[in-house]
């Protein structure tokens, strides 16, 4: 009776471990596919290698990124397929830190089929129950290689720049210096990382929103700029550039070139160009450009302009009994006197050898006129000391001319005072008999 009912218990532990093996290797053979189409479709190259390094498995990514089919490669050395001879001791250490230690990781040179060089960034794992299999997953990166290289060398560049170079991100915060800029030993300088630009070279924000208006057809604006340093204030030429993206601003970029040397050069040069050596006045070509924008302010304002034509009276005397040093010391002098006793807006001249033009704007008046006339002539005659026992009192001739009331234009201005001076000359001599200088000796 027992081994009766045995026989059918026999028959469905075999049904049910036949159905079982079914559905088990259905599933096994499903995960195999899964496991293959996840192995293949890998965005990474795959790549499966015995313990020699010979290829077992080889996905669709790898082919794309080698070109070799993986019925091409199955049992070929990885090393000797892919990887250059110079970098192949290099990929042989990796490969048996893998086998050591589970797992490690390189970047390196490899060929591909048509034997251009790529470069690769490699993770290879050892797997777990095998005989030594190591799997090598592989991305190709030449392209962000060559980003990061660039990258790299135009780095370098800014950083070995002789002018000073530092930029800011989208919103005008400065990110990056160059070495040449902090040679520039500015005093604020260690600040200068996270300062809006703006602030930074032009103290206030709003100053640079304005000067974005001014900047070119190519987004540059070029100008200069005064900041303090360990040596006192620098005189910076300054280029500003926008970057742009996509009609999308990415940063500022900002060249500063230090002249301060060569403005101080070209600001002496300058003031020799404009100003009569011996007395420091102002020379008679700078005159003409100093009248000419009174003349167009006088037109705005309805303001009187006056010029006062000056001539020293006998000035030949001194030159021919004290000698030349003599007349230039008086000359010297006389500019001094007249200076102090104007306002720093007003121009003084020195129109010729012993000729001055004085040239005043906002005339209120007769009255004004009058006073300044007065103060002019003051000077003027101050005793001045040639010599340690000679002082001269010199005396002028002085003619007032006014804009618009005696000339139409600077020309006929300067003429019109000119002409006012020789009558006044002319007057005095007349008037007056003997020269018009008066010299006190002491010791005689």
């Amino acid at each position: 009776m027992i081994e009766f009912l045995a026989i059918p218990s026999l028959v469905v532990v075999l049904a049910v471990w036949v159905i079982y093996s079914i559905i088990l290797n259905r599933r096994l053979t499903e995960a195999k596919a899964r496991y293959w189409q996840f192995f293949s479709d890998a965005p990474l190259a795959l790549i499966v290698v015995d313990k020699y390094h010979r290829i077992i498995e080889w996905n669709q990514t790898a082919e794309i990124i080698f070109g070799w089919q993986s019925t091409e490669v199955k049992g070929e050395n990885i090393v000797e397929l892919i990887v250059p001879v110079f970098d192949q001791a290099h990929v042989i250490s990796v490969l048996q830190k893998a086998a050591d230690e589970g797992i490690s990781y390189s970047k390196n040179y490899n060929i591909t089929e048509r034997g251009s060089e790529i470069f690769c960034e490699w993770r290879n794992r050892r797997l777990e129950g095998g005989k030594g299999e190591i799997v090598c997953m592989a991305q190709d990166i030449t392209v962000s290689q060559k980003t990061l290289d660039e990258l790299n060398k135009r780095s370098s560049a800014l950083e070995g720049a002789g002018d000073a170079i530092f930029y800011t991100d989208s919103k005008g915060l400065i990110e990056f210096a160059n070495r040449s800029f902090f040679a520039l030993e500015l005093d604020d300088q260690n600040d200068i990382y996270g300062t809006h630009i703006g602030r930074y070279l032009f103290q206030e924000r709003l100053t640079f929103n304005t000067l974005l208006s001014q900047f070119d057809a190519n987004n540059t604006w070029r100008g200069t700029v005064h900041k303090p340093s360990l040596n006192g204030e620098k005189i910076l030429s300054v280029t500003l550039t926008a970057i742009y993206h996509r009609s999308r601003l990415v940063s500022y970029i900002a060249n500063l070139h230090d002249i301060t040397q060569i403005a101080s050069h070209v600001d002496a040069l300058t003031h020799r160009v404009l100003h009569d050596p011996l007395t420091g006045a102002l020379n008679r070509n700078a005159l003409g450009d100093r009248l000419t924008h009174a003349i167009t302010r006088s037109k705005r304002s309805g303001q009187k302009v006056s010029l006062f034509f000056i001539d020293l009276n006998d000035f030949k005397l001194i030159n021919d009994r004290y000698g030349h040093e003599a007349g230039d010391r008086l000359l010297r002098d006389i500019t001094k006197n007249i200076q102090a006793c104007l306002r720093t807006s007003d121009t003084v001249c020195r129109y010729g050898g012993d000729e001055f033009i004085i040239l005043i704007e906002e005339i209120r008046g007769e009255e004004h006129l009058q006073t300044i006339y007065d103060t002019i002539n003051a000077a003027i005659s101050e005793p001045i000391r040639i010599d340690i026992s000679t002082m001269i009192r010199a005396q002028a001739s002085i003619g007032v001319a006014l804009y618009p009331d005696h000339a139409s234009n600077a020309a006929e201005l300067i003429k019109a005072a000119d002409m006012a001076m020789y009558t006044e000359k002319k007057e005095k001599k007349l008037n007056e008999p003997g020269p018009i200088l008066y010299v006190d000796s002491h010791n005689r």
